[in-house]
């Protein structure tokens, strides 16, 4: 997904899934919420921190 952001590092609404192009609006909170739960699943526990 992160191959696909655009040069401001958005990820648009819809993606032509044969050009890679983006389409639509940004509505960031939808498509990063794949991005933050991997981020989060790969990261340290937050007890580890401490």
């Amino acid at each position: 997904m992160l191959a696909r952001c655009n040069p401001a590092r958005l990820l648009s609404a819809d993606i032509d899934p044969t050009r890679g192009t983006l389409w639509g609006n940004f509505p960031q909170t939808a498509s990063m919420v794949g991005i933050i739960n991997s981020a989060v699943r790969l990261s340290r526990a937050w007890d580890q921190f401490v």
